[in-house]
């Protein structure tokens, strides 16, 4: 049976109440350490019936908790479990993802790293936020990291702890209580058809590897790495399709490297006839310049290589569309902006979101429709305007 002991603050008033678990003795006949954790009286609580019920409550489930294994006595830093927690995403998680954390985990880690697990409390975490949000935190910029930021650094210790709970070895997440800034959401920009019209005219006098890789994104709203990663075996010219199956990314740990699309899911593309005619003819430019390189080309399969075969960088699209939009006048070209606008033009034509979202290659619908609510927003003004001339329009 639980044993449960009171806790008194420097004032001698009772705030809470110790639990203690016995565990029997080991082989020798010492007596094992106890499961032990720490009940505290909840806020406003004063009828002391109310609270040896909730105590007792407690106490029969956390015992039958630590009957059931799910409670550990060792009582860890939050160091040492972070890097637990590391090893079980390292499993998991893609590997840009796993090194973000990583990132976040170094200033995490230099302010609650060194106290336990049950230690810490949502007055920790709220006192970790304040400080994120103050000047010399950004140490590229000399600035104060963004609410955005703040919020990642919230959302890996929030996983942290939920991982801990699973394991029995905190009974609260304080991640769930603490309170990061808010985050402004911002809408999702995208080009008017004009603007696009004018950077494909631009584009016909440009170098046909480049516009290739940036009509193929205009054309299917796919990411730059998912352009970046395709191969010509994925390429279907009778059927004017592509298969999105892999993303080339690039890491200070492991350079350029390949990897399956955001949600690990292959999706199929239809392209517009015209830009596969094009990809056909930059294919024809590529194999005169592999046979010009003879072994020195390396064959990687990818549809756009550097001069040798190799794999591009991703980030050189970027920096090509930087310097194409200042030579032409355009207005600066985010890649990721071409995959807004081809989300804003189909909803506006109103293709329903489950497509949209198999087309961006969204795992949930519900993605797509929190990011172009406004689109969304805008398209339904348009329905319900079309509905009014239809059924409700005065009658001459």
């Amino acid at each position: 049976m639980a044993h449960t002991a009171p806790l008194k603050n420097k004032s001698g008033v009772v705030y809470g109440y110790q639990v203690k678990v016995y565990r029997g003795r080991d082989a020798n006949g010492r007596q094992l350490k106890p499961f032990s954790t720490v009940w505290r009286i909840p806020e406003g609580m004063k009828n002391q019936r109310t609270i040896q019920k909730e105590l007792d409550k407690f106490a029969v489930l956390y015992e039958q908790q630590c009957k059931e294994g799910q409670v550990s006595t060792e009582k860890k830093t939050f160091t040492a479990y972070a890097e637990y927690f590391m090893t079980l995403k390292e499993r998991d998680r893609k590997h840009s993802t796993v090194e973000r954390y990583r990132e976040l985990l170094v200033r995490i880690n230099a302010e609650i790293g060194h106290m336990k697990l049950t230690d810490i409390n949502c007055e920790h975490l709220n006192r970790f936020y304040v400080k994120l949000g103050k000047k010399g935190q950004n140490k590229k910029t000399g600035e104060d990291l963004s609410p955005k930021t703040i919020a990642e650094h919230h959302r890996l210790i929030h996983g942290i702890f939920n991982q801990a709970m699973k394991e029995g070895l905190v009974r609260l997440n304080p991640a769930e209580t603490a309170s990061p800034p808010s985050v402004k959401k911002k809408e999702a920009s995208f080009f008017e058809v004009e603007t696009v019209d004018k950077i494909m005219k631009c584009l016909e006098k440009e170098p046909l590897k480049w516009r290739c890789i940036t009509l193929l994104m205009i054309a299917t709203g796919a990411r730059r790495g998912e352009i970046m990663g395709l191969k010509w075996s994925a390429v279907d010219f009778k059927k004017d399709e592509i298969k999105i199956c892999n993303n080339l990314l690039y890491s200070k740990q492991r350079g350029i490297y390949e990897d399956s699309p955001k949600t690990n899911e292959t999706r199929y593309i239809c392209v517009e006839h015209s830009v596969m005619l094009l990809l056909a003819q930059y294919r024809r430019e590529q194999s005169l310049l592999r046979l010009k390189k003879g072994e020195q080309w390396v064959n990687t399969g990818y549809c756009f290589t550097r001069e040798s075969g190799g794999p591009m960088h991703p980030d050189s699209i970027t920096d090509w569309l930087n310097k194409f939009s200042k030579k032409y006048d355009l207005p600066h070209i985010n890649p990721h902006k071409f995959r807004h606008t081809q989300a804003s033009i189909l909803i506006g034509e109103g293709v329903d979101i489950i497509t949209v979202a198999k087309r961006l290659g969204h795992k949930d619908p519900s993605t797509t429709s929190n990011i172009y609510a406004h689109v969304l927003a805008k398209a339904d003004a348009e329905a319900n305007k079309a509905l009014a001339d239809v059924l409700f329009k005065k009658k001459a």
